[in-house]
């Protein structure tokens, strides 16, 4: 039986495979894509995640990194570091490829360096990894089906674990407080019930995760606030503002703007069909 999820528009098709119990701590899901959607730039909004794309189709491009332009071209395979402003990339051709979603401080666990060197960066993995990751690809490219390239994804992943930093399992712990609820607790409430020193946490953060825990709160109240408007095409923002503890709505807007690129309303007449991301541009 199918461990996949699909969304199928014509022409495009977007899967998704939940992990098994031995990666759940680290991977949210394993996911791809495949045909051209009605747009080609997209801007993926902050999630907290790190994101390893193995390409199978045609290079894509990062355009922008916030408001900085830039013309980034990956062929093969690449890691997208943790971002705490949008990413913008382009599929002007189309897409055919597999990735993994990481779960915050989850990356590190397969990758043997501090994850705040990848933030706000994409880097081709072979930078990373050598040669090794082009048998992966290999491998997916003689996989025609997407249930069997996800699970060797799978199988890749769990061949490849290195080691669970120490600092992980306090890390867990402070991204459950700082995402309790839709309020969540300050970093400093979260210090105070962990025994850390703001500082110390902060050294946590940056090591497994690759931002700094406050940066990680708007993240996930910025995700909230998403989640809550699935599904819906007329929001009371200044309700949702107070249910997420911002100030008022001009402070959601504000705080939405700066991570995301746009105003929470442009977002929901634009947004992907996953819900998750704002459309760019369309044909």
């Amino acid at each position: 039986m199918t461990r996949l999820t699909r969304i199928s528009a014509e022409g495009f098709e977007l899967f998704w495979m939940m992990p098994s119990a031995r990666l759940r701590p680290f991977v949210d899901a394993i996911w791809g894509v495949r045909g051209s959607a009605h747009y080609h730039v997209e801007a993926v909004v902050p999630n907290g995640a790190i994101e390893m794309m193995i390409n199978l189709g045609p290079p894509q491009r990062v355009v922008a990194y916030g408001d900085r332009t830039v013309d980034e071209r990956f062929t093969e395979a690449w890691i997208a570091g943790i971002q705490d402003e949008r990413l913008v990339h382009a599929s002007p051709s189309g897409a055919d490829h597999v990735a993994v979603r990481f779960r915050p401080g989850g990356a590190h666990a397969f990758f043997d360096m501090p994850m705040d060197e990848l933030a706000g960066r994409v880097v081709d993995l072979d930078a990373l990894l050598g040669r090794s990751v082009h048998a992966l690809r290999d491998r997916l490219l003689e996989t025609p089906s997407d249930d069997a390239r996800c699970v060797a994804i799978e199988a890749w992943l769990l061949s490849r674990r290195v080691s669970v930093h120490p600092y992980f399992a306090t890390v867990r712990v402070a991204l459950d407080l700082l995402r309790a609820g839709p309020l969540g607790v300050s970093v400093a409430e979260a210090c105070e019930r962990l025994g850390l020193s703001n500082r110390h946490l902060v050294k946590q953060f940056r090591t497994t995760v690759g931002l700094p825990p406050k940066s990680m709160a708007r993240i996930e109240r910025l995700q909230g606030v998403i989640r809550a408007c699935r599904g819906e095409h007329e929001v009371d923002w200044s309700r949702l503002a107070a249910s997420f503890g911002y100030a008022d709505q001009s402070h959601l807007i504000r705080e939405f703007r700066r991570l995301s690129g746009t105003t929470p309303a442009a977002f929901l007449r634009h947004r992907s069909p996953d819900e998750s991301n704002l459309i760019v541009d369309g044909e």
